[in-house]
């Protein structure tokens, strides 16, 4: 056992993923379980996994849902407004600045991930150093805001925490593409869409029903120790080290984080195509507080936002792993188009403004079919790969396009809302204002379908 691990193999497989014997305990008899059968040839192939190990390896999604999802939503909204009463719509936007420029981490850790050499392996090193990180951010938010409070302190320790919970997920995001094989990818991708969109919701409704903002720091220090624990715990005797001799890093290499193109990467490339579109396009989800009120008419908008949410996140879980198990049969693109024509669908029905209980069912359908995306998407990207050595790296930089959708989405779509939208004597835009931005939606989600067309070697 030993040797094999300084070897960099995998317990039981050689480089070439020939069985030979092994007494380690990572792919024990016991763990093929629940119906899943081994495969029928063993080249090329890794062991299936057990579904409550496949669950244990992304139980940190839900604490980095959980914690993303509502401090963006809940907890910096309220912090600045406290901070910065009278520049709170300014100050929000730096703090959401701060929290994507951390984003850009991801594919320079990955690169350094893949390359480790340390005896825990290459992803559980930086699992326990980015949630520290993250950790001690969280903490000194904390203190920031409840002595003073400190805005430069706090915004600083936002970052530091941001950060540390980004190094943290581009380790984590490997985990699948690693030791889950692409048969189970589907499976696998749709119990981390679950674990985020339980995490989302499980936020949600603590700091709306149950806990103050000032208590939201506690909750993430609490919900990333488990969430980071559990994964270690599913994946501690899968991860092996790497060989100690590796290729010095250059700055050509480092460059290479950042690169990609269909030459370097092929279908990966159309793959991050698409998810920048995708997140171009649900990057209007910013402006659906301002829809509820403004052409809905709805008084108690954000209350109502939030019960949404809520609703149509769990929608979205009921269906995360039955959408992997049908691609893991039966191709990934044809759910992905599907999903995306429906969200388009989705987004035509907004646009005829009807009343509140239909807008509470489209947004249901809207969770569903997000999450068939999120879903699938992830299962694609894995089995797209161009390099599986670079496994970190590349999924780092496929994250990017989530930063350039989300961030470049809104700068779009607001000028659009406002230009069509603005009425004189009044903060409210018109319902030409909201068709124009839906059109928008619209045009996005239906580029990133269909640019599917392109990924040639996946199905």
């Amino acid at each position: 056992g030993a040797s094999q691990r300084r070897s960099g193999t995998m317990a039981g497989w050689t480089k070439e993923y020939m069985p030979v014997p092994s007494t380690e305990p990572a792919y024990a008899k016991g763990e093929i379980e629940e119906g899943i059968s081994e495969p029928s040839s063993p080249i090329l192939q890794k062991p299936a996994l057990g579904y409550r190990r496949i669950t244990m390896m992304n139980s940190f999604a839900f604490a980095y849902s959980l914690i993303l999802s509502t401090m963006g939503l809940v907890t910096l909204p309220i912090e600045v407004e406290m901070m910065y009463p009278e520049n709170k719509g300014l100050m929000l936007g730096v703090m959401l600045g701060v929290a994507g420029i951390s984003q850009l981490i991801c594919p320079l850790v990955g690169f350094y991930s893949d390359r480790c050499t340390w005896s825990m392996g290459r992803r559980v090193p930086y699992m326990i150093g980015g949630s520290t990180l993250t950790l001690v951010g969280d903490l000194a938010m904390m203190w920031a805001r409840n002595n003073g409070p400190s805005p430069g302190v706090y915004i600083s320790a936002l970052f530091v925490a941001l950060l540390g919970l980004n190094i943290t997920y581009s380790a984590f995001t490997a985990l699948n593409a690693d030791f889950v094989p692409q048969r189970q990818m589907g499976i696998a991708s749709g119990v981390m869409a679950i674990m985020q969109l339980m995490g989302s919701c499980t936020g949600f409704a603590l700091l709306t029903f149950v806990l103050e903002v000032q208590n939201s720091y506690l909750m993430y220090a609490g919900v990333l120790f488990l969430g980071v624990a559990l994964t270690i715990l599913g994946v501690v005797d899968l991860e092996t080290p790497l060989d100690a001799d590796q290729a010095p890093v250059t700055w050509a290499a480092l460059a290479q984080c950042y690169t990609i193109t269909p030459t370097t990467h092929g279908d990966f490339f159309w793959v991050f195509v698409v998810r920048l579109f995708y997140y171009l396009a649900v990057s209007i989800q910013a402006f659906l507080l301002y829809y509820l009120h403004d052409a809905i008419g709805v008084d108690s908008a954000k209350e109502t936002l939030v019960t949404m949410v809520m609703a149509l996140q769990l929608a979205g879980a009921l269906v995360s792993v039955p959408a992997g198990t049908f691609s893991d049969k039966y191709g990934r693109k044809t759910i992905l188009m599907a999903a995306c024509g429906f969200v388009a669908v989705i987004y035509g029905v907004f646009m005829t403004f009807p009343p509140l209980p239909v807008v509470y069912a489209a947004g249901m359908c809207y969770g569903m079919a997000n999450s068939a995306l999120m879903t699938v998407e992830y299962a694609l990207a894995c089995d797209t790969l161009p390099d599986k050595s670079q496994t970190a790296r590349d999924l780092g930089l496929w994250g990017v396009a989530a930063f350039l959708g989300g961030t470049f989405g809104p700068l779009i779509m607001g000028p659009v809302l406002h230009l069509a939208g603005s009425q004189e004597g009044t903060s409210e835009y018109s319902k030409t204002g909201y068709i124009a931005l839906f059109l928008c939606g619209i045009a996005f989600i239906l580029a990133s379908g269909a640019t599917l067309k392109l990924v040639r070697g996946s199905t």
